[in-house]
């Protein structure tokens, strides 16, 4: 073998085929063994490999494997985009999204660009949303701007061009959309890299960390390059993703209908959810009967805010309480009162498997009556149960609630929400999962429902009534454990 020319061999090309499917859902057939040796030579010079075999050693090795995976995926996916490319899209989203939402009344603009590459689509939809509009004057309008690879979005962020790359811009908006540089390139104007919002998103990683919904979610030549169980995955996400009146843009190389149908077609390469209009022919109202209304979080700039949702009637209903802890592979509907204690609720999106425990403090004594009472052991228990079901410790993310203060008065000496609230962030961050949503440390107590199969987290604060049913049971707790003696070095806890 030619140390400066290492050909990849067929044992380490399906090798490196399961990585890659793995971290990014990409599925390479057989006939890419020669473009995946071409891309990733350089990784084995830049790491000073001699082989593909010693390369698919080093990205088995944990210790080596969290740096070099992001330079792999830099490496295999593919960034081809341009500005207007595809342009009856941005035809579109002038012609027909930005009246609708102008008759609507609505001031408020929320688009996701999947896929955003160097940031050519990104931009060409700010700068289409502000040529239609004719002014940004009393409009909120943030575009989500997503890629897998590290290395496009640090280009997209630079917003800098060849102006040869403007070619399709139309002139009219050239001298306002773009600002000359010293070195003879051109730059996106500021007002509209405002617009914009990158992030680092892996598209098979879901729950998404995203908390918002949208009007117009672009997803143009990306879902091809993944297997059939994967695209319809995705595309259930985007249709959960979007608003009822929103939009899901493909590309010329997708179709929709024979992999999904959750859409239905309303322009080239453009298509709506299905079930907007499929309840029209009964002539009654759209929205299904109601028997009960649990608000739902959402995000808006980093804080949960409630909003209305019916709970799928599908799901079976499991409560736990303080101690108590449940997961499933089934839908279930977990649901919990919460005080200064707090609930941790943990969910794989691969094998969609979740669940969630209910913890008083963050350690002390163990007895068999509480198994989970304290958070040391609901954590390892709630872990080790997943796993036992099928879920992978690497997906888990995770999303926090309780550690209310409404005890803080009673209880200064052994403030408990405040350790509470500390220890799930540490641990969270000790054990490398991600905390992707959480409500802790407010002033009400809260009613917590998880959804086991999307890993959705519907909370709201509690009526005065229950408030007080939740104080007094928690006082009773504190009161137990505050007489129970400490923990014994045979009862310590030894983390994955």
């Amino acid at each position: 073998m030619n140390a400066q020319n290492p050909r990849l061999a067929q044992q380490e090309f399906e090798a490196l085929r399961g990585i890659i499917s793995a971290r990014t859902g990409i599925h390479l057939n057989a006939s890419k063994l020669t473009l995946v040796e071409a891309r990733l030579a350089r990784r084995l010079r830049a790491r000073g490999l001699s082989s593909f075999e010693n390369y698919v050693s080093l990205l088995k090795d944990p210790s080596e494997a969290a740096e070099e995976l992001p330079e792999m995926v830099n490496c295999i996916t593919t960034n081809k985009t341009s500005f207007y490319r595809e342009s009856h899209h941005f035809d579109f989203l002038a012609n027909r999204v930005v009246p609708e939402l102008v008759a609507s009344g609505r001031r408020k603009i929320r688009i996701w660009s999947a896929g955003c590459s160097t940031g050519q689509e990104p931009y060409s939809i700010a700068i289409t949303l502000r040529d239609a509009l004719g002014s940004l004057h009393d409009w909120d309008i943030r575009i989500l701007a997503s890629d897998i690879d590290t290395g496009v979005l640090n280009r997209a962020q630079l917003a800098v061009y060849d102006p040869e790359e403007l070619a399709d811009v139309p002139s009219r908006v050239r001298p306002w959309a773009f600002e000359q540089t010293a070195n003879g390139k051109v730059r996106v104007a500021a007002e509209l890299r405002k617009l914009v919002t990158l992030r680092q998103i892996n598209l098979i990683e879901r729950p998404w960390p995203i908390r918002t919904r949208f009007d117009v979610i672009f997803c143009r030549n990306v879902v091809i390059y993944f297997a059939r169980p994967t695209q319809e995955a995705l595309y259930q996400g985007f249709s959960e993703q979007l608003l009822s009146h929103g939009y899901l843009v493909a590309g010329h190389s997708e179709n929709l209908h024979s992999v999904s149908n959750l859409f239905e077609h309303a322009g080239p390469t453009v298509y709506r959810p299905r079930t907007r209009l499929s309840r029209a022919p009964r002539r009654r109202s759209l929205r299904p009967k109601v028997t009960s209304i649990v608000p739902v979080a959402r995000e808006r700039r980093g804080e949960l805010a409630l909003v209305s949702m019916v709970p799928p009637p599908e799901r079976a209903d499991v409560p736990i309480q303080a101690g108590g802890l449940h997961a499933s592979t089934k839908p279930t509907r977990i649901r919990t009162l919460l005080g200064s204690c707090v609930s941790a609720c943990l969910y794989d999106p691969v094998a969609r498997i979740g669940g969630a425990n209910h913890f008083m403090l963050p350690e002390g004594a163990e007895d068999a009556s509480l198994p989970a009472r304290f958070g040391v052991h609901a954590m390892e228990m709630l872990i080790n149960r997943l796993m036992q079901l099928g879920a992978q410790r690497s997906r888990l993310v995770a999303k926090a609630f309780g550690a209310s203060t409404i005890l803080q008065n009673e209880n200064t000496r052994i403030r408990v929400a405040q350790r509470n609230a500390e220890f799930i962030r540490d641990f969270l961050s000790t054990e490398n999962i991600p905390l992707v949503a959480e409500k802790l440390g407010i002033a009400e107590p809260l009613f917590l429902v998880f959804e086991t199969d999307t890993g959705r987290a519907l909370v709201r604060t509690l009526r005065r009534d229950l408030t007080a049913r939740v104080v007094q049971d928690e006082r009773s707790y504190l009161t137990r454990i505050e007489h129970q003696p400490p923990a014994t070095p045979s009862q310590d806890v030894t983390f994955f």
